[in-house]
């Protein structure tokens, strides 16, 4: 008999809550010999291997790397240096970048404008902090034009060369050679400035949000979990299944549906049944039965792990649940793999070994955003993720593994979820009708 094990795990403000569930038969051989009898207690200590890891290739990038010793000009001018993200400067980058003279292009934090000289802060997206760009008017062409023109939030393209910044709290700087300013921004109505915005100010002005510190290092974060939360299953052997977003199912049967229409928004002009007058006739709709939002990927999952062995969704799902609380959000991201002859002590290696992957991941690579929530958000933020993602391995027997993931996965406000938990509340507003 074939057995399927699943681990659901939200990438939203939903994703406090871990749900681990499993089929299994008493009847196949593979569940009675991983019986809990029949096992020792050491048994546990044996890492997770579902499958033989596999090599990773990353994309290849599009700009300009700190491991490329002679830049590729970019296709906009044959005389333009290629453009590096700030993050390659500031994070990633060393000495062996001094004197290269690069293209930086990116959004206005601050300016600070005087006759002979400008110190130009930019920021593009790529990490926390912005990069100090110095203007010099003896070097910059057309340096009081492109000044005038520069203020908090316009976007700026600027070649230069990479100096070692005299100044604290930065240790490189660009010296500018030209600025050129992309899109210009009224200082008048620009409604971000220096300083910390309340996250219910943010709500009013949703397509600026991003560019704040908070909403940017949230994406990031994110980001890099859903690269790693594929990175992990991949490496697994498991195949990435999109499952359909419009489903005639109600795969989980608890909870409102988002129904999916093409019918008429006016009462008059919906089709009725002739049997029932107060009923819809859904023949006549699109897809001629009633539709709805998908709650969950798990019946295509569990049907192509029958032919597949190993898959994983990962992507939207919806409810319907007018519930103004934190853990129900109207849309969010769910992770379903689904394993074929598999059982329990499959499924909990398999979930402990992914929290494990993405928590080391984001320590890695997100050190910066996470040392600015813990700054402003919670102050013991990266000790319990170091607790998990360097410390969580199994221990003494077994068990050790999963008191670092409780830690991560703490009830009742406590535990990094907990900390995820309070800041969508503040962010989204938490409940129902907040979105993913």
């Amino acid at each position: 008999m074939t057995i399927l094990s699943r681990v659901v795990l939200s990438a939203g403000p939903r994703h406090q809550v871990a749900a681990f569930s499993t089929l299994l038969s008493s009847s196949s051989p593979r569940a009675q010999r991983h019986a809990p009898s029949s096992r020792s207690s050491s048994s546990s200590a044996l890492p997770y291997t579902r499958r033989p890891p596999s090599v990773f290739v990353p994309a290849t990038r599009l700009y300009a790397s700190t491991t490329t010793t002679t830049p590729p000009t970019t296709t906009t001018s044959t005389s333009e240096p290629a453009r590096i993200k700030v993050r390659d400067i500031l994070i990633k980058g060393d000495d062996s970048l001094l004197g290269q003279k690069v293209t930086i292009k990116g959004w206005v934090r601050t300016l600070r404008s005087q006759k002979a000289f400008s110190f130009i802060e930019v920021n593009d997206g790529s990490t926390l902090g912005g990069l100090q760009i110095v203007a010099d008017a003896e070097k910059v062409p057309g340096y009081e034009a492109a000044i005038a023109g520069i203020h908090t939030g316009a976007a700026i393209g600027v070649v230069g060369t990479i100096k070692e910044s005299p100044g604290k709290g930065q240790k490189y700087e660009i010296s500018a050679e030209s600025v050129e300013v992309i899109g210009g921004c009224d200082p008048e109505t620009y409604p971000l400035q220096k300083k910390r915005h309340t996250l219910e100010f943010l709500r009013g002005i949703a397509h600026l949000r991003p560019r704040t510190n908070t909403l940017a290092a949230v994406s990031r974060v994110r980001s890099s979990l859903a690269f790693a939360t594929h990175k992990f299953f991949q490496e697994q052997g498991f195949y990435y299944l999109q499952s359909p977003i419009i489903t005639a199912s109600d795969c989980e049967g608890a909870g409102e549906m988002f129904r999916v229409t093409t019918l008429s928004d006016k009462v008059s002009k919906i089709p009725r049944k002739k049997e029932d007058s107060d009923a819809i006739d859904y023949t006549q709709d699109f897809f001629g039965a009633p539709a709805f939002l998908t709650v969950s990927g798990q019946l295509s999952g569990e049907a192509y792990a029958c032919a597949l062995g190993d898959v994983y969704t990962f992507g939207p799902t919806f409810r319907a649940e007018n519930s103004q609380t934190t853990r129900h959000l109207a849309e969010f991201n769910m992770i379903e793999p689904e394993m074929a002859f598999a059982d329990l002590r499959d499924n909990m290696a398999n979930a402990e070994a992914y929290v494990k992957a993405i928590v080391g991941h984001v320590l890695k690579e997100c050190g910066e955003d996470l040392a600015f929530f813990e700054k402003f958000y919670d102050k013991t933020l990266v000790g319990r993720l170091n607790t998990v993602g360097c410390k969580g391995g199994r221990e003494g027997g077994g068990g050790g593994g999963w008191k670092g993931v409780g830690v991560l996965f703490g009830g009742g406000g406590g535990g990094v979820w907990g900390f995820w938990e309070n800041f969508f509340k503040k962010v989204w507003g938490g409940g129902g009708n907040g979105g993913g």
